[in-house]
């Protein structure tokens, strides 16, 4: 039986977590680009072996990290170490998050938590979209973080909206603690702490650690030693972060308002911890606002769990009835809404995210409030309804297809779930529902919503029910149907973008670097050709009656016929080639032209 000695394995891939090295850079939109071809991202499948694709794409997240990592710091977003609290790293088992100084933290009225997904790296929303159209700061937090301190500075200088648009400048940041909001990001997904490089990673980067070659398996996980203690999973992450941060008075006033976003894997989870203990942990929180969660409504038995979630929780998921986050597309099969007068007419006011706590008590109102929720939502078993037995529940159940646990809204264009709250529409509504919430956070609820278009609830009573009686939208709100375009109009159009992306990534690609002088002049000649190229797909289009009136009656007006090509014959006389082509009869000239070269060699 044949072996193979060791030393004669090929070596474990290895790539340095280097963007020039690497062969890319960020451009001036934070995008992240290949130095050679400034306007192609960054591709996986770079070789055919997996391995090497592996490793390189962790090699990028490290410098995707640690550009996110100094963006924040510069928003007063830094990383925050537990158990030690300390915003020095320390050298031994730890776990980060993202957290203001705890002096500013300290201070602050309202406190904006974000719980992702287990997936994802610490602060990273989506990598797809981060290496791709949004870059570091929409496949990020930042632009969330960005657009706190923008409403917060809206709030302070209403006269003049523009001078808080600075804060969206690539790499901008705050001037001083003032400005810093109230943001802090748990860490789900990076438990698994590596002694030998002191830091924690998600199961993803730890399997593209170095090996001992190309082929050996990924190093063990030991049960004990690649753990912090309190932070083993996501439920004791959260616990964790709750006792030591949120519910600690030393850190975060007792009196601030806590709203929670839960990103998909990370909302079952916080779920998990408010049913074990809802007195300690869900009465902390004023609001919370779910992302794209799988959650049903059937799973939820606390009964002030279930009142949170009626009436002072939202979700956001994708769906196909809306793409507009302010559409309610679902609510509960049991939701009773709570929202009283005083609730639903008020006036509005300005919701500063970096606001300041004139004075702190030793307890909330509004913990005290959220504790007697309950009573308000869940239905009364009184007169008729206590008659109905636990067969006649359980018939019920079997045909319910199962219900979303919140009131939900559409998420939005995307289709993934992890790119729900990367989209700004989605940030925009769930800061504007907590905003909503802080207006009178003590009596806040949900409102009576209107869903923006019903499904049919087959019940036993009624297994037969198909009609819905959907609310019907108004105009302005029914998507378009798809427009019907010619192949000529298709490539056209594909032409155009493809043209626009080019010039956008020129214009960001930055003139002073020499490293990008080679992929900017090669950019110049593409933009130069794909120009050409529009042209020629102008004059097909036109040819075909593809083009649009507006459009095709100017391209008429502007050409001009080009007397520049070989003389070919055509309805009894010789005419130019390239006026054929022009009036759209290029295949009879490409004939005459093969006919010509044919005769051509015939003589030689």
């Amino acid at each position: 039986m044949f072996r193979r000695r060791e030393d004669t394995i090929t070596l474990d891939a290895s790539y340095p977590a280097d963007l020039k090295k690497l062969g890319f850079f960020i451009n001036k939109l934070g995008h992240i680009r290949m130095i050679e071809a400034p306007e192609k991202p960054f591709v996986f499948n770079s070789t055919n072996i997996e391995r090497h694709n592996e490793v390189r794409n962790e090699a990028l997240h490290a410098c995707a990290r640690a550009e996110v990592t100094e963006r924040l710091s510069k928003l007063g977003i830094k990383q925050l170490y537990f158990p030690q609290l300390t915003t020095a790293k320390p050298n031994g088992p730890h776990i980060p998050i993202l957290a203001p100084p705890l002096d500013v933290l300290k201070t602050r009225k309202r406190i904006v938590v974000i719980i992702n997904d287990a997936l994802q790296d610490l602060g990273i929303l989506a990598y797809r979209q981060l290496q791709r159209e949004l870059g570091v700061n929409g496949g990020s937090v930042i632009n969330f973080a960005k657009e706190m301190i923008k409403r917060s500075a809206l709030a302070d200088n209403v006269e003049n909206p523009e001078a808080t648009q600075n804060i969206f400048d690539d790499g901008a940041g705050v001037k001083d603690d003032n400005e810093i909001p109230g943001l802090i990001a748990m860490n789900t997904g990076q438990l698994l702490y590596s002694h030998k490089y002191n830091r924690t990673m998600t199961t993803r980067s730890w399997y593209a650690l170095p090996r001992k070659s190309i082929v050996h398996d990924h190093i063990r996980i030991h049960d004990q030693e690649n753990y912090v203690e309190g932070h083993r999973d996501p439920t004791e992450h959260i616990k964790s972060v709750f006792d030591q941060l949120l519910c600690n008075t030393d850190h975060v006033a007792p009196d601030a308002e806590v709203y929670i976003v839960a990103i998909e894997g990370g909302a079952g989870k916080v779920l998990e911890v408010f049913r074990d203990d809802f007195e300690k942990y869900g009465a902390r929180v004023t609001a919370m606002a779910v992302v794209h969660t799988l959650v049903d409504n059937s799973e939820i038995t606390h009964p002030s769990l279930r009142a949170f979630l009626h009436q002072r929780t939202r979700q956001w998921k994708c769906t196909d009835l809306s793409i507009n986050p302010v559409h309610c597309t679902d609510l509960p099969d049991d939701y009773l809404c709570g929202a009283s007068s005083q609730t639903a007419c008020r006036d509005t006011k300005a919701i500063r995210w970096n606001e300041e706590l004139s004075k702190a008590g030793s307890l909330s109102d509004i913990t005290k409030s959220l504790c007697r929720l309950a009573p308000s939502v869940v239905p009364s078993m009184d007169g008729d309804k206590s008659a109905s037995t636990e067969s006649d529940t359980d018939v019920s159940s079997e045909w319910r297809s199962g219900s979303v646990p919140c009131p939900t809204f559409a998420g939005g264009k995307e289709s993934t779930g992890e790119c729900v709250f990367t989209e700004l529409a989605v940030q925009h509504a769930i800061l504007s529902f907590f905003e909503e919430v802080a207006q009178d956070p003590k009596n806040y609820r949900n409102p009576a919503f209107t869903t923006f278009a019903d499904v049919p609830h087959p019940t036993a009573d009624a297994p037969l029910a198909l009609s819905a009686d959907p609310t019907v939208p108004e105009t302005a709100d029914i998507q378009p149907a798809f427009h019907m375009m010619t192949p000529e109009q298709l490539e056209l159009d594909e032409a155009r973008t493809k043209l626009a992306d080019m010039r956008i990534a020129l214009d960001a690609c930055s003139e002073n670097d020499d490293a990008l002088g080679k992929g900017r002049a090669k950019l110049v000649e593409k933009i130069t050709k794909q120009e050409a190229a529009i042209k020629d797909l102008q004059v097909k289009a036109l040819s075909s009656g593809s083009l649009g009136v507006g459009e095709a009656e100017d391209l008429r007006r502007d050409w001009t016929p080009k007397v520049d090509g070989p003389q070919v014959p055509f309805a009894g006389t010789m005419v130019d080639s390239e006026l054929l082509k022009a009036a759209g009869l290029g295949e009879t000239a490409n004939e005459e032209l093969e006919k010509l070269d044919e005769e051509e060699k015939a003589f030689l």
